[in-house]
């Protein structure tokens, strides 16, 4: 931290990047120091947007061995996640690392491990937990407003033509780890419970993925709670992100809400947040969430949203893929995938 600000790095200039460059440039306590990635160009493209003159590099080690640099964000290509943010872990650096944290079940250890270890603040880009409507609903569920949640739904819809690295299995992981976390980790933060089996089941549809680009999934709770999970990248859809939450005093659909203690309640009330639904990076929280992880740092405080809240999430999306796959549930203890 030099003259009162955090030197801030991004690495991977693909689309994600722009809403963790617009963050870091608005916070007055972070300076963006360097961007980086694999091809020049997109660097440049990234410092013309922005009006940047800032370093430029294509090596990440450039990013690891700079001690200007404070923190780092990981927005590259899935299957690059875990190993990056691990370098960057053990060089010191804080990381706001994009998600998926991982798209193998190996690397989740390691990840953890390593945050650990390493004593430095890490932060996971599920935007979905800066969503006034899902605060709202996590907040209603955990004073009890619902009663004991038995069935929690979710469901990632949105088509559109996902260009370049998204195409390729070993570089994405599959539908759910690529863009169906969101709701996955959305719904188990809401009620505040992580998933202990899915049986799953995936679809090709067309031949624009290299992957099935549909999923479901039947999951279980650690609270008993049963729920169906889908996921599709195609179709015409805008974004969704949908969720319903039954309760034995309420029910939660999205932004409508019906509750017991509202006698003679016909129907469900709309509540709204002020925020729209949208897939659009600069739509998403990410200044909301600089902000909280520059505070994090600076009153060295674990953010909730840290790699170890995430892996429960991370770990659903893999088993979904390996159930789909082999056609057997899968259950999940731990840091481990158990095939039944």
């Amino acid at each position: 931290m030099k003259n009162g600000k955090f030197g801030c790095a991004v690495w991977g200039c693909g689309w994600v990047a722009s809403g963790h460059i617009n963050a870091y440039l608005k916070h007055p306590a972070c300076e963006v120091v360097t961007l980086g990635s694999r091809r020049l160009e997109s660097v440049q493209a990234k410092q013309a947007e922005f009006g940047l003159d800032c370093r430029a590099t294509t090596d990440f080690n450039d990013i690891l061995n700079d001690d200007r640099i404070d923190i780092v964000s990981i927005c590259t290509p899935n299957c690059q996640h875990a190993e990056e943010a691990i370098l960057a872990m053990k060089a010191g650096k804080h990381v706001f690392l994009e998600k998926p944290i991982a798209i193998c079940e190996e690397d989740i250890p390691r990840l953890v491990e390593t945050s650990e270890a390493s004593h430095v603040h890490t932060l996971v880009a599920f935007i979905l937990r800066f969503n006034p409507l899902v605060q709202l609903q996590r907040r209603l569920v955990a004073e009890g407003e619902l009663g004991k949640v038995f069935m929690a739904n979710t469901d990632y819809w949105f088509g559109r033509e996902r260009k370049g690295w998204m195409k390729h299995a070993e570089q994405t992981g599959g539908a759910f780890i690529l863009a169906g976390c969101h709701s996955v980790d959305m719904v188990r933060h809401i009620i505040g419970a992580d998933i202990t089996r899915v049986s799953a089941q995936a679809a090709m549809v067309g031949n624009y993925y290299e992957y099935p680009p549909v999923e479901t999934a039947q999951v279980q709770f650690s609270n008993g709670a049963i729920g169906v999970f889908s996921c599709s990248l195609v179709g015409t859809t805008p974004y969704m992100a949908n969720t319903s939450i039954l309760g034995e005093k309420g029910t939660i659909v999205n932004d409508r809400f019906y509750l017991k203690r509202f006698d003679g309640q016909k129907d469900f009330f709309t509540l709204d947040t002020g925020v729209k639904k949208s897939g659009d990076v600069y739509d998403h929280p990410f200044p909301a969430m600089v902000s909280h992880f520059v505070e994090c740092i600076q009153d060295d405080k674990e953010s909730p949203n840290n790699i170890r809240s995430a892996v429960n999430a991370h770990l659903t999306c893999i088993a979904i893929r390996k159930s789909a796959e082999l056609g057997r549930p899968v259950r999940i203890e731990g840091l481990k995938l158990i095939v039944e």
